[in-house]
């Protein structure tokens, strides 16, 4: 059996090793031919280290083939998204950034800032170019829903769609949408679940 805390090892101390084996020997033991009572050789303690060393590069081979493997479905996957995206003629890469297009806009209200219009403030003067910014955002980026919009200005989402739908008549929108947000289609019942209404 073990003892915790008085066996040496080759890494604390090689030439101490073979005094642990000494140290753990029966009384009188010493002094017996045995085989078992002789203490480790050199010899035996690079044999040992040679085994932990296999081990340790096998394992660390093993670790390289599965790393090699992670990185080879990393990259199947990339060009199966890429792939995707270039075959939805999307431009998922391409999109500028939310805060750019609300900056253009605010370029035609000077003294309304970026954290004006995502504030708090219900001024009179705000309210023009915040719901032109949210439009604009709207027309522009078709991946955000209304109340991802919603979070981004820090509204609820019907506030957006009311901005959206407060437009200027012969505005048209650029959206990817055939038509109103929150509006049922001309096919739908009035129940809003797409049966005929009698």
């Amino acid at each position: 059996m073990r003892s915790e805390g008085s066996e040496w090892t080759t890494a604390q101390a090689p030439d101490r090793a073979a005094e642990g084996v000494t140290d753990r020997m029966p009384f009188g033991a010493e002094n017996s031919d045995s085989a078992a009572a002789k203490p480790a050789t050199l010899d035996d303690l690079v044999g040992i280290v040679a085994v932990q060393v296999r081990a340790q590069a096998s394992r660390i081979q093993e670790l390289e083939l599965a790393l090699a493997d992670a990185e080879a479905r990393i990259l199947s996957q990339a060009r199966l998204i890429c792939g995707a995206t270039a075959a939805a003629n999307s431009d998922l890469f391409n999109r500028r950034p939310v805060r750019a297009i609300i900056e253009e806009v605010l370029g035609a209200y000077p003294g309304i800032s970026f954290e004006d219009i995502i504030g708090i403030g219900r001024e009179r003067r705000l309210v023009a170019p915040r719901h032109r910014c949210m439009t604009a955002v709207y027309d522009e980026r078709p991946d955000l829903s209304l109340p991802a919009l919603g979070r981004i200005f820090r509204r609820d989402h019907t506030s957006v769609l009311h901005a959206v739908n407060k437009r200027e008549p012969g505005h048209e929108r650029r959206r990817g949408r055939t038509q109103k947000p929150g509006r049922l289609p001309v096919n739908a019942s009035a129940d809003g679940i797409g049966a005929p209404a009698l």
